[in-house]
């Protein structure tokens, strides 16, 4: 099977109904939030969408068409509701939309699906509109798998271990360094090289308040370090993630 015909969106019903006998279908749930200048709105849309579309590849399955908005953008982990372009969910929206669509996938035989969100914020709705489903008597079978979660500790320590200061955590890597080595990887076509800077929030203490202070946000959307990226760092961050996400499907599914 080729990855077009993999991609759900572009089979026929008859080419759908027959691949859904005994595939896992990977369901990308991305977001339009800004990722600083040199980035562009749909980064995590991209990200998962290309990572769903790998692991499929590699475990016969197939891919959803992705969700491309996401909850709100948080002020700490994404810069927030005010840059322009970026266009939030709320919870309850998401939350329903995933309950709809998989129960669809269900009446139609899919067993198995493998959530992929590219945007933070997004997993706490996924996992309500998978419950809602399940409490409604569903029986399909889910794994969530966040990408920033499966890249292993020494891929992540080796990426940063030039960088003064050394991995900030997540929340402070939005439009940074492993983002933009994505990108750079996926579709360098889409990276403004010349506008990537290394800017970072002034403060970001262990809380979060509402409205957020303006020292909490950098004025360019980007929260640490961007330059340091490249694409060898992306191909490196994407072959550690895919291959941790096969293995964890082999294991639990026994494929």
């Amino acid at each position: 099977m080729s990855d077009v015909t993999r991609k759900i969106r572009d089979q026929t019903w008859e080419e759908f109904e027959t691949g859904t006998d005994s595939s896992i279908v990977f369901y990308p749930v991305g977001s339009i939030e800004q990722h600083g200048p040199h980035l562009p709105l749909r980064t995590d849309s991209i990200i998962a969408d290309e990572f769903a579309t790998r692991v499929a590849t590699q475990t016969d399955g197939l891919v959803a068409p992705s969700f491309q908005y996401g909850y709100r953008s948080q002020p700490k982990t994404g810069g927030g509701e005010d840059f322009p372009g970026t266009m939030g969910l709320r919870a309850e929206t998401i939350q329903n939309l995933i309950r709809d669509t998989v129960s669809s996938l269900s009446r139609d035989g899919v067993e198995r699906i493998v959530f992929v969100p590219g945007h933070g914020e997004n997993e706490f709705p996924i996992r309500e509109g998978i419950d809602l489903y399940l409490e409604n008597g569903g029986s399909t079978e889910f794994m969530i798998a966040a990408w920033w979660n499966l890249l292993s500790d020494e891929i992540k320590e080796t990426v940063f271990s030039d960088i003064e200061g050394g991995f900030p955590g997540w929340p402070a890597e939005h439009a940074g360094v492993i983002e933009t080595s994505l990108i750079l990887h996926f579709r360098p076509e889409l990276v403004r090289r010349d506008r990537i800077s290394d800017d970072q929030a002034n403060r970001s203490p262990a809380y979060s308040m509402k409205p957020a202070p303006e020292d909490f946000v950098p004025d360019s959307g980007s929260f640490y370090k961007a330059s340091h990226a490249s694409a060898k760092i992306g191909k490196r961050v994407s072959e550690n993630v895919v291959e941790t996400l096969v293995h964890g499907i082999k294991k639990e599914w026994s494929i």
